[in-house]
């Protein structure tokens, strides 16, 4: 899979997108992070 060229460029945005916390309640990335500024690793993990 490869990324996106826009998002390899450290300070570009990231667009807002949502996924369930362990509740299963949708959040998004926006309600989460309320404004810090974040740093965000998708780690695959031992599949």
């Amino acid at each position: 899979m490869k990324i996106r060229e826009d998002l390899m460029i450290s300070g570009n945005k990231i667009p807002n997108f949502e996924r369930p916390d362990q509740d299963g309640i949708i959040r998004t990335l926006e309600d989460l992070m309320r404004g810090w500024p974040t740093i965000l690793v998708f780690w695959r993990g031992a599949y």
